[in-house]
């Protein structure tokens, strides 16, 4: 089957899809969802779209293979493709089925549920928007090869608790906090690396942003660690520590990735309560569970979920999901 894939280039996981489904034997274009020649015009498309709306509409009708014969038209999250584009793409290819998945909340993607009307089938990674809009089907996220090693508790593990994720809200003050926690429990060093996608944009906001302004910038890294780096550092630690966005109720990629290493995992999104793999012996939920429920939990083993519940999460059987439809 011949694919056209629109989606984010966030930390390379479009080639890990595209890698699952050439795989499988289809055929895979692949276009960035937004225009973006650097970080700052990343966080320009996000932050003020109406400056780029030309620019990006100029990207997509100079990207997109108009004599391509597409059977399936992949978005994910799709935030640079206006209505008037979509509606040039389903004429264009008149017999392709469209397919939309978020990895974001619905209320953090401009203009999403507009979009809607152009697709066979709507999918989301987050179950509180599932329940609101009609027809969303939810598809959680996925772990992928580098997080599927099947590895247990280890004393020598190097490190008490690992964090690595983007700077936003109140995350670099909450992670420190419960990093220490954990270093204290332990005995053990955390390892945290907190990111930003742009050096000028961190630096205005700690002049504009009251909780920016007390980050040090020597703590913030502008380069992002390479996948196989996080995965050795996720996989030599006792338990991982996951900050969701707090405008975001979906299960975050770490909190999947976790699973897939069989680690223990910290997180404040009470919603993984409701997952198949959610066992309390393995997830600890901040503001469910006190701090002496804590030092229990992080002294207790490992308690392995199922091969069918853990199978089910992995990136093949994503795809396979993403793409029905």
């Amino acid at each position: 089957m011949k694919v056209l894939l629109f989606s984010p280039d966030t930390f390379g996981y479009y080639k890990k899809i595209i890698n699952v489904m050439e795989l499988k034997g289809h055929s895979v274009d692949w276009i960035n969802h937004i225009y973006v020649k650097s970080n700052f015009d990343r966080v320009k498309s996000r932050l003020m779209p109406s400056l780029t709306s030309k620019l990006t509409e100029k990207y997509f009708i100079n990207e997109i293979n108009w004599q391509g014969d597409y059977e399936l038209i992949i978005v994910i999250k799709g935030e640079g493709l206006s209505e008037c584009l979509l509606e040039k793409m389903k004429q264009s290819f008149s017999k392709a089925k469209f397919v939309y998945y978020s990895w974001d909340s619905l209320s953090n993607v401009k203009g999403a549920k507009g979009k809607f009307k152009y697709f066979d089938a709507i999918k989301s990674f987050d179950r509180i928007d599932c329940q609101n809009v009609e027809n969303l089907e939810y598809l959680p996220l996925f772990y992928s090869r580098e997080y599927s090693r099947k590895v247990s508790g280890d004393a020598n593990n190097k490190y008490s608790a690992a964090f690595v994720g983007t700077l936003h809200s109140n995350r670099f003050r909450d992670v420190l906090g419960m990093a220490s926690l954990v270093e204290k429990n332990l005995n053990k060093p955390a390892f945290t690396f907190f990111y930003y996608p742009s050096k000028p944009v961190f630096k205005v906001l700690k002049v504009i942003n009251k909780t920016f302004r007390k980050i040090p910038i020597e703590e913030v890294s502008f380069e992002k660690l390479s996948v196989q780096a996080v995965s050795d550092v996720m996989c030599d630690s006792e338990v991982i520590i996951d900050y969701g966005h707090p405008d975001q109720t979906g299960l975050t990629m770490r909190t999947i990735e976790t699973l897939g290493i069989n680690k223990k995992l910290i997180t404040n999104n009470k919603l993984v309560m409701e997952e198949p793999f959610y066992e309390t012996e393995n997830i600890f939920v901040i503001g469910q569970q006190d701090e002496q429920e804590l030092a229990e939990f992080l002294t207790s083993p490992y308690v392995p979920v199922s091969n069918e519940v853990y199978q089910s999460y992995a990136i093949e059987n994503w795809v396979e999901r993403l793409i029905q439809c």
